[in-house]
């Protein structure tokens, strides 16, 4: 029976559920600033000891854009500077300067960068690394330009500034060295070594992914396509079952068809991003932590089809938190890019049957249950 098998998933998936986030420990939070071109409006990070990672662009190649952060003497500073285009192709290359008070040594800063009163400068050159590394969890890649672990030698505010240059004389203009071309040269401020997560974060993961495909400069319709186009034969097959007399029967099934369909978009999407990645890092192992979001979406989907396209079980007190539990569970393992989970839900709450008969068969499985 399929409440049975419906029963057998879900410890399944709370004990993954639990550990997935576990693996996060190699993820960041992700964070898009808005203007913040001085150390006035430098973009503040809250907590600089947790992983953060900033996406961003510099619009002109003759200002800086800047980040401030509290540190104690003694406490561990950890940056990372990222950019989604190979510097050899695109001609790109970031750097950053990490502004540190009462600083008695100092480097020599670009002439467009301000550094505060009573503040030293330390420069990060950016260097190409030759080959781009593959992200599991979106999945995706990036190009590791620079880093830097040092200990805060004093309290109070830090700042970090990334500029850049352009380094391939073919791409190079003179007008580079004031307007650059939106989106040609993005990068990613890396802030932070302890991996943690919010629940409105993790709940927030799907749409920042999105974000962070545009950042690499992937069209966002065509990064939609894969749940689109999912959606979209599911509904052609749909309604030619339903011309056959094999529609679903009463509106939470149809509503649970649809989310089934979501979730397994979402893994064909997993799926098609990791195969674009490799076409950029080559093969990677860690694909295997990717294949695991692929699995959870295409259990999350069968499961919910299997409720959706059967004429039974009725959709019972049991069924309905199960199907709550599903839409959730599909929310914090980033699947069916919220429309999942929306329409699991509401296949929860909504009348099983439109037929009387549906009814009475709905209210004597209630009754049993509730005798037993």
């Amino acid at each position: 029976m399929l409440k049975t098998r419906f029963a057998r998933f879900v410890p399944v998936f709370i004990a993954l559920l639990v550990l997935v986030p576990v693996g996060t420990a190699f993820a960041h939070s992700p964070v898009f600033p808005g203007e913040n071109h001085s150390p006035a409006t430098a973009y503040h990070i809250d907590d600089p000891v947790k992983s953060w990672a900033i996406y961003d662009e510099l619009d002109h190649l003759d200002e800086g854009e800047y980040y401030e952060f509290s540190m104690a003497r003694g406490e561990k500073i950890q940056l990372a500077l990222l950019t989604p285009e190979s510097p050899a192709e695109g001609g790109f290359l970031p750097s950053f300067a990490l502004l540190v008070p009462e600083m008695t040594q100092s480097d020599e800063a670009p002439d467009h960068i301000e550094v505060p009163a009573g503040y030293g400068a330390t420069i990060i050159e950016g260097s190409d690394p030759g080959s781009a590394e593959y992200e599991a969890f979106s999945p995706g890649w990036y190009y590791e330009v620079a880093s830097m672990t040092t200990d805060a030698p004093t309290d109070g505010t830090y700042y970090v500034v990334v500029f850049g240059s352009m380094q391939n004389e073919d791409t190079h203009t003179n007008e580079d060295d004031g307007n650059h071309e939106q989106g040609a040269a993005r990068y990613g401020l890396v802030v932070g070594y302890a991996e943690s997560f919010t629940p409105l974060e993790l709940i927030m993961v799907q749409y920042s992914v999105q974000k962070v495909y545009a950042w690499e400069g992937q069209n966002q319709f065509v990064a939609l396509l894969p749940i689109i186009l999912v959606l979209v034969i599911g509904g052609i097959i749909l309604y030619l079952r339903s011309r056959k007399g094999r529609a679903p029967k009463g509106i939470s099934k149809w509503l649970a068809l649809f989310a089934g369909l979501a979730f397994l978009g979402s893994g064909v999407s997993i799926l098609y991003q990791m195969f674009l990645t490799f076409s950029v890092t080559g093969f990677d192992r860690q694909a295997m932590i990717t294949l695991i979001f692929f699995v959870f979406s295409v259990i999350l989907g069968v499961v919910t089809l299997l409720y959706a396209l059967r004429d039974k079980p009725i959709l019972t007190t049991r069924r309905r938190i199960g199907l709550v539990i599903t839409g959730l569970i599909a929310l914090f393992m980033w699947s069916g890019l919220y429309l999942g989970t929306a329409l699991t839900i509401a296949a929860a709450l909504a009348p099983p049957y439109a037929g009387r008969r549906g009814r009475d068969a709905s209210l004597r499985i209630e009754m049993r249950n509730t005798s037993t």
